[in-house]
Parts: C-alpha cells; structure tokens; sequence
C-alpha cells in the first residue's frame, strides 16, 4: 500500500472518533502503531475509559482504523491543570513502513511559531490554525498565543503542535482559554515523559530511528564519523515538508500582507510575485505561505509547466479556481452548489434562449392536453395537429438542452474551451463573470499560488498574465456590491513564484516593437510590465555564513554546536522589550550569529508588530519628497521596505533603516540599475563621481549621467551607497555587522 505524498507532520496527523463516527479530537502518530492524544478526548461518562475508538489519518485517506488504550491517565480532579490527561492508543494494524512518526523537539522556547491541525466544529476534514509559544508555566505546561482569526477553539484537543523552525513536534495541546481559543495550553515533551514512562523508549531522535531500518539498509559500525558522516546520502531535490531555512517568519510576512491588502482594498486583486532563481526554495515557501493561510482563505496551486500545452490558458485557471471552491465545501453540499452555479449561468446569459424552449414545449404540451380532454375538437385536421404539437415539444426539449450543453458544459474540455470562444460573440465577458460569481460565493477569499511560470515559453508567460489581468484582477463592477446572503466581495489574490529575469525577457521579446518608444532609462519595458501586474516583489532570502553552515551541515549529517539556550533566551526577551526597529536591530547586532539566526523568525516578528511598524514608516517620510510625489510609488515604497527588512533580518544582514530605506527607493524607481549594481557593486564608485559611464551598458549611460539619479544618490544626509554597502542591501552579505551611517 503506498501513500499519498504528505509533510512528516500532516502524516502524523489523527482524528480520533467514537464508535458513531463522531470526530472527538486529535492525536499525533508517535510510532507505526501508537497515537498519542489526550484522555478526556476518549472519555466516556466523564472519566470512563473506552474499550477502543476509532483513528483516522485525513492526510493519508486511509479511513479509520479501530484503537484500543495502551495506556490511560485521565486528568485528576482537584489536582493542578495540564497532569495527567494522556492516553495512547495501540492500533490494531500498523500503519505503511513509508509513513514516519514525528520527532519531539526536547524544549519549547518562548515565541517560536507553531502550528496545529485540529477538527472544530463545521470542518469535519480539520484545519490548521497558528500561533506562538508563549513561556512555561509552572506546573510544566507551555502557554501559546493564537496569531491568526481560527483560534485553538474546541476540537484541537490532542492535536500536536508543530514547529517549523525546529522541525519538530513540541507537545500537545489538552486545554483552551475562552470560547475564540486565544489561548491554549500544551503539555510539552517533558510533561508527556513523566505521565507515561515509555515516552523517551517510543519517540526516537533521528539517529536512534536508524535502528529500525532494515537489516540490508542499516549503517554499518564506524559510518558515523565524529563531525558527520563519512558516507552521505542521496538528498530528495522536492519542496523541503518543515522549515530548516526559517523560511516561516517571510511566509508571516507575505501572508500579513495579503490580508492587509484585501481588507484595506478588497475590491482590488492583490499580485505578489516571488522573485528567485530554480532551486532557491520558492515552492517551500509557497507550502508554508499555505500553511499560514489555510485557516481564512482558499488557497488554490496553479501548475503552470503542467497545463502550458493547453489552450487557452484560461480554461485551466477558471478549473483551478472552480476546483477549489467546490472542494472547499463538505461533500454532501457539493451538489447543490454546482447545481446553484448552473442556475446563475442560466439566469445571466442564457435567459432569453432556455425561456423560448421552455415556452414551446410548454405550448405544446397545452395544446396536446386540451385536444385529449376535448376541449378543442377538429376532427379533420386532429391527427395532424397532434403530431405538430408533438414535434414541436420534441424540438423545444431538444432546443433546452442545446443551449445547456452549448453555453454552460465550456469547461468539460479544453477542446470544449475553445468551442465555447468561437461560438459566442463576447466569451470572455461571460468568462469574467463567471470567475467574479464564484469568488463572490466562495465563502472565503481566494488565494492562487502559481508555480513553474519560469519553465513555459513566452507567449504562455504572457497569454496566462494577461489572462489574469483581464479576467481575474479586473472583475466586473456589479459583482463588487455586497447583496444579501452572501459575504463581502474579496477579489482574489495571486502569489507568482519565478525567475524575475525570465518574466521580463518574456513581456520584452513579446512586445519588442514597442521597446523604443515605451521604455525608460532604468526601466526597460520589461520592467515596466512588471511594476503593472504587481504590486509587492518579494526576493527569496540568500544564505549567509552561518545559515549556509547549518543547512549544508545537515545535509552531511554534521553536528554543528548550537548556542547555549540561556543566551538565546536573553536575546528573545531582549527583542520582545524592543520599542522601535533600531533598537530590534541593535539587539540583533549585540548577538552571536549563532543566536542570531535562531532568533530572527522573532525579531522579524517584533518589526512587524503594529506599534515597531507604525514609528518604522514615520521614520521614511523623509523619502516621499524623493518618490515625485506619486501615490503608487509610495505605497509601493512602504511594502517593498517592509519586505525587504524582513528578508535581510533573515539572512543575518543588519542594515541601518535610512540605508534600506535609499536602497529600496533605487529599486523601486530604476530596477534595471539595480539589479546591475547587485552584480557589479563596485559600479557606484563611479556613477558617483561622474566617470567610467562608458563602461556600463548602453541601456544605462544616460541614467548614470542625470541629475536626477545624483540627486536621489546624496539626498539622504549621512546615507553613502558603497560597495559594501550594496552587497549588505541586496543579500550578498556574509556575516555582517550592522552597517554604521
């Protein structure tokens, strides 16, 4: 029996049911046949223990399987919250040998972010909800911290908590705090090896789990050498399932200002594009933005090298979509959505023609019926007129179903797609509305993560773009109007992952006649295009000294010494006393890069803490008169800065908050020569002092020359770009300190 591909932890993931079926809670896989949850998740009659349960796993779809109690340690009354309240469940078959329990981290710091699967009320196939560690307490439970809308609500009982930065599970949740579950509790690893003394014999580390392997497959004696392995392993090149880059706190990033956007504008689609070379981790990143979205949105990924030989490219998109939607819904509603879809289809466009068929086979059923009840009597020509009516019926039934199938079955096929595009005199109109009605009825806002764009030819580059400019981000006005019974209209958002490079040289060959005419000095036409489709571009966060180290250093099996956990706690305590982004930055740089790289999902975090941000944006409004005074710029201005900072705090590169803030305005107003001064930093020295312009690319000479470009370059007192400096502000950094202006 093989598996469906899942994370280490969504296969670990259990839903626990009474003999009804009823969903009671969640638990955690912690060897091939044992499931960890809480007692009261199994209890009956209150502290009853049940004789077994049922167990099913949503990510395997492998359907429940009977459990009965290993081990039972219900909760005693009187004594202190989170003791006892353990039971593990022995299943009565094991599950795939390609299925593998989760690890259990040894210590939950505090403000680590986490995430748990559990099965509230209204979602029976679960959801995730997210949040953070918050401290000890002192009977040995961990407080955590919900971050997002869901909340760690009833149903989350027993569910693992999930930490992407380690990497493994902290413990299990047993209580909430109030009804929208703000708060929640969780019995750390520490706690669960005092109630069941087999905890540390049953969940092995990574190395210890090698002894399970296969006798053919097993390491032999003296293959681990003292600094790693002397033999390494093949290393799978797919989407990495838990975070050991810190990719998290970027996705928290990205996903705060999706919502911001949506809620500020929710008229308006919102058009993030990740910018990263093959192999820099953006489909990781796209798995994690998921995951941070899953509890408020409908997140749809869109494979585009897997649908680039389809025509037209809309076809496929309107499917993701409608996909979507559809399966957002229990199942037995399903039906009746699709059911109510075809009726708004019928109602918009096709009212006309369905009402004529329907008005003639209605005529003549009526006139079949009163000759049958003689009410009209025309013995000569009866018989004929009988089988008028009875041929008119036919074809007024056959006339209905024409239409049903001709207007609204276009998206059966590709082929179908294309049918529909010939026959119809305004199709893309009736395709526009369509994706508007199920955006308004979806529920919840529509997120499209679109993958591999960076693989397929030009023309499909920009036929798809301009598909999602025109049909998507452009929806139809009246569908921008709340009405009655249905949620307010969130215009879906789209998270591009690809080369930067490669979509500018797709719109530049595709446009090349216009290249003259339309271009700019630093703002060739591709740029352009890409400064109109988006409105954020996120780059993928490049490796410094000591993340290359650890990463690589994991790879080989190296064990590279982490900072004593004292010191990391310091620092932690140190950024949440933090009251504005230099002081967040002055805390990093007092850090050993060690402790450093450990606790920037935190410090990113505290920069994006409403009161750190709202005194970061007071500090660039020094920059609007340098931005012509253009709205667009300067919204664009604020989000690009607050993601670049995140991404430099998270490669260890600390930059002044002027000194990021002029780099991102160079950015923003002319690309082209930023991206050049990232590959040839040594440039500025001369743009700077007036010589050696011939020795850039044609393209931009002129800039290098205007007094515009100069007056941006020195318009910020105490602010130089230098070499150096250019290398800290693009990511090139390697270990450095904090820049002093």
């Amino acid at each position: 029996m093989s598996t469906p591909p899942a994370s280490t932890i969504e296969q670990a993931v259990a839903d626990i049911s009474d003999e009804t079926g009823a969903v009671r809670g969640a638990g955690v896989l912690v060897a091939a046949d044992l499931v960890l949850t809480c007692a009261h998740v199994i209890a009956r009659g209150g502290e009853k223990q049940p004789e077994t349960v049922l167990v099913g796993f949503p990510f395997l779809r492998t359907g429940p399987l009977r459990a009965s109690v290993h081990f039972w340690a219900p909760h005693v009354p009187g004594s202190e919250p989170g003791t006892g309240d353990l039971a593990v469940l022995r299943l009565e078959r094991s599950l795939p040998p390609d299925v593998r329990p989760v690890e259990f981290a040894a210590v939950a710091p505090p403000g680590l972010q986490v995430s748990a699967y559990g099965f509230p009320g209204g979602y029976p196939d679960g959801r995730w909800a997210s949040g953070r560690t918050v401290g000890s307490l002192p009977n040995g439970a961990v407080q955590l911290e919900a971050t997002d809308s869901t909340g760690f609500t009833a149903g989350y009982s027993g569910a693992p908590v999930w930490s992407p930065e380690l990497g493994a599970v902290l413990g299990i949740l047993y209580a909430v705090d109030g009804p929208d579950g703000r708060a929640a509790y969780m019995s750390p690893a520490s706690a669960l090896a005092e109630t069941w003394p087999e905890f540390d014999a049953v969940i092995r580390s990574a190395r210890e789990r090698a002894a399970s392997v296969p006798e053919d497959r097993r390491r032999r004696p003296g293959e681990f050498a003292p600094g790693g392995r002397e033999r390494t392993q093949w290393v799978s090149d797919a989407p990495a399932d838990h975070d050991v880059l810190r990719r998290t706190a970027l996705a928290n990033v990205l996903a705060r200002q999706l919502r911001h956007a949506r809620t500020e504008t929710p008229d308006v689609s919102f058009l993030v594009h990740v910018d990263g070379s093959w192999g820099t981790g953006k489909s990781t990143l796209l798995k994690l933005l998921a995951r941070e979205l899953h509890s408020d949105s409908i997140v749809a990924f869109f494979d585009t090298w897997r649908h680039v030989r389809i025509e037209p490219p809309w076809w496929a998109l309107l499917i993701t979509i409608r996909k979507a939607v559809v399966q957002h819904r229990p199942r037995w509603r399903r039906p009746f959505f699709l059911l109510r879809e075809l009726l708004a289809r019928v109602r918009r466009d096709g009212a006309p023609q369905v009402l004529s068929g329907l008005l003639l086979v209605g005529a003549a059923l009526l006139t079949a019926f009163l000759f049958r009840a003689g009410v009209i009597t025309v013995p000569s020509v009866g018989p004929t007129l009988t089988t008028v009516t009875t041929v008119a019926g036919a074809a007024g039934a056959l006339w209905t179903a024409g239409i049903l199938v001709s207007r609204y079955a276009m998206w059966g096929s590709a082929r179908r797609a294309r049918t529909f595009e010939q026959s119809h005199t305004d199709p893309m109109n009736d395709v526009a509305e369509h994706i508007a009605w199920l955006v308004r009825h979806a529920g919840r806002p529509i997120v499209v993560f679109v993958e591999d764009l960076d693989r397929c030819n030009a023309d499909y580059v920009v036929n798809f773009l301009d598909s999602v400019q025109t049909l998507v981000r452009d929806v139809p006005e009246h569908w921008r109007r709340p009405v009655r019974r249905t949620p307010d209209f969130h215009a879906p958002s789209f998270v591009v992952a690809m080369d930067g490079a490669w979509l500018r040289c797709a719109y530049e060959n595709a446009y090349e006649t216009f290249k003259s005419a339309v271009a700019e000095p630093g703002r060739p036409i591709g740029y352009l295009f890409l400064d109109k489709l988006f409105q954020l571009s996120v780059p993928m966060p490049k490796l410094g000294g000591a993340g290359r180290d650890l990463y690589f250093g994991g790879l080989l099996g190296v064990s590279v010494a982490a900072p004593s956990p004292p010191t990391a706690d310091q620092v932690r305590a140190a950024l949440t006393a933090s009251s504005d982004e230099i002081e967040v930055l002055e805390t990093l740089a007092k850090a050993e890069p060690r402790v450093r790289e450990m606790v920037a999902s935190q410090a990113v975090e505290r920069i994006l803490d409403a009161d750190v941000q709202g005194l970061s944006h007071h500090a660039l409004a020094k920059f609007s008169r340098l931005l012509h005074s253009n709205p667009r710029a300067m919204k664009r201005f604020v989000n690009t800065y607050t993601v670049l900072r995140a991404v430099r705090v998270l490669e260890g590169s600390l930059v002044p908050t002027d000194t990021l803030a002029l780099w991102t305005l160079l950015r923003i107003r002319w690309p082209e020569l930023a991206d050049y001064l990232e590959s040839y930093p040594g440039a500025i020295d001369q743009i700077m002092e007036g010589s050696g312009a011939h020795d850039l690319p044609e393209s931009l000479r002129e800039l290098a020359a205007s007094q515009d470009l100069h007056e941006v370059l020195c318009g910020v007192p105490g602010v130089t770009l230098t070499p150096d400096v250019i290398r800290t502000c693009s990511g090139a950094g390697d270990d450095l300190a904090p820049l002093r202006t």
